[in-house]
């Protein structure tokens, strides 16, 4: 018969201690824990629970968010990473609804089921991992594209994706790369988003009021382009850009454009523009959506207005980039 390994308590100490409390079968068995002992402890009334198959918390208690996600990760095996709206809510996104359910990618070879609070998702393009408070985690924009595939409803994606451009956390090109390499089921509704980003929009009401334009036949503004003196100072970025008559578009809105301070920036933008004599059509989301015949027509009543203005030669427009201002 084969000799039993031998029980090393400081090396289960030291692993207990690194990994958070939350262990596989393997892991403990390599340490000569014995099969046996795991499942005398986290039998009912035990010391320790189990999480998954071949996982186990060492503890009793309630385990905690963080210990949940452990687990996950451990079921799901070397490699794996926390993708989804999970690890979105880790990072502070807010346009993501707290979920139990933990999202993780696993390579394609590996055969894992999914659990109740635990979807594995095969994939043949694993990204590459970052670390985010010790947890391995897929790159933002992969983690927004699979939390987006999730959604039901345009405005949560638009919402969704809005947010992480705006805040930064990554760019519209991240997101068309993190798009070619997840999985193409359920992808109709954060492709079109990502188009609209792509086109300019940084916003839900920026995106609605590129529809109503689309069905009522007005010209599309430059979403979110840049205005610069010659010099190459930077005077603005309103919502829209209409290059044929030089006049601007702005969206009105403290939920819209993330809070209080990004409300004192649309109006430091208007006075700006009012410095190069640019007229501007400032707009709230209720007025689209409770009136959009009227909206529509106030928009053209504008444009026919202005239709002579011609664009100051002292301003240059440039398309929004990567980088957000």
């Amino acid at each position: 018969m084969p000799r039993r390994r031998s029980l090393d308590h400081a090396a289960v100490d030291d692993l207990l201690r690194v990994r958070e409390r939350v262990v596989s079968h393997g892991e403990l068995v390599q340490l000569g824990v014995s099969l046996s002992t795991i499942c005398k402890r986290i039998r009912r009334g035990g010391p320790w629970q189990r999480a998954h198959p071949g996982v186990v918390i060492t503890h009793s208690g309630t385990p905690t968010a963080r210990e949940r996600t452990l687990a996950a990760l451990t079921y799901a095996g070397d490699g794996a990473m926390l993708t989804g709206a999970a690890a979105l809510r880790l990072r502070g996104v807010r346009a993501v609804a707290r979920v139990q359910t933990q999202h993780v990618l696993v390579p394609h070879h590996r055969r894992k089921q999914s659990r109740p609070d635990v979807m594995v998702e095969r994939t043949r393009t694993m990204p590459t991992p970052t670390q985010h408070s010790g947890l391995a985690m897929a790159p933002v924009a992969r983690c927004v594209i699979d939390a987006c595939r999730q959604m039901q409803r345009l405005s949560d994606v638009r919402e969704l994706v809005a947010e992480v451009v705006q805040r930064g956390l990554c760019t519209a090109s991240d997101l068309i790369e993190a798009l070619s390499t997840a999985a193409n089921q359920r992808s109709a509704l954060p492709r079109e988003a990502v188009a609209e980003i792509h086109a300019g929009v940084r916003s839900v009401a920026e995106a609605h009021t590129r529809e109503v334009f689309a069905r009522h036949g007005i010209p599309q503004p430059r979403w979110n382009w840049a205005l610069y003196t010659v010099d190459g100072e930077h005077v603005a970025t309103p919502d829209g850009w209409w290059d044929d008559i030089g006049c601007a578009l702005q969206i009105d809105s403290m939920r819209y454009h993330l809070g209080p301070r990004l409300y004192r920036r649309t109006q430091q933008l208007q006075r700006a523009l009012a410095c190069y004599d640019v007229p501007f059509l400032p707009v709230a989301p209720s007025d689209v959506q409770e009136n959009e015949h009227g909206f529509v027509a106030e928009v053209r009543a504008f444009r026919g207005t202005h239709a002579e203005h011609q664009p100051t030669s002292a301003l240059v427009a440039r398309p929004p980039s990567d980088v957000r201002r």
